[in-house]
């Protein structure tokens, strides 16, 4: 038996910003929107932001001490990169002692990572075999 991934969710500090970095940065289409969270999609997956509205969280660990990373594939890594930067993300690659800032200018395939805004590490590609057992279609 085989399962199928369908669904991530993740609660936002800031919903408004969060939802401008995913749909604005990273192209993910915006699907349905509720008064605290909005669903996103690239048309096989559903990415469920919610606004968090707990206790304040405990600062998070970042850099490759990073307990949580989600990859995304994208038409053009260099288009990507260059509009996280000028939305003011840092974009870089993980080096021995943590982050290493990439210059945009140079990136034509591959790959960079970069942060949310609540400090998730985002994996981006233009890679169709970035991932083990992954079919894109």
């Amino acid at each position: 038996m085989s399962s199928t991934l369908v669904h991530v969710g993740v609660r936002a500090t800031d919903l408004a910003k969060t939802i401008r970095f995913w749909r604005d940065g990273l192209g993910l289409s915006l699907v349905n929107q509720r008064e605290n969270s909005y669903d996103l999609s690239d048309g096989y997956h559903n990415f469920r932001v919610f606004q968090h509205n707990g206790p304040a969280r405990p600062q998070h660990v970042s850099g490759m001490l990073d307990y949580l990373h989600i990859g995304v594939r994208v038409p053009n890594v260099k288009e990507a990169a260059e509009r996280l930067l000028g939305m003011g993300y840092e974009i870089f690659s993980d080096g021995l002692n943590g982050k290493v800032p990439l210059d945009v200018r140079t990136l034509q395939e591959g790959a960079f990572k970069v942060e949310d805004p609540d400090g998730i590490t985002v994996d981006v590609t233009s890679s169709d075999d970035q991932w083990p057992g992954v079919r894109l279609r």
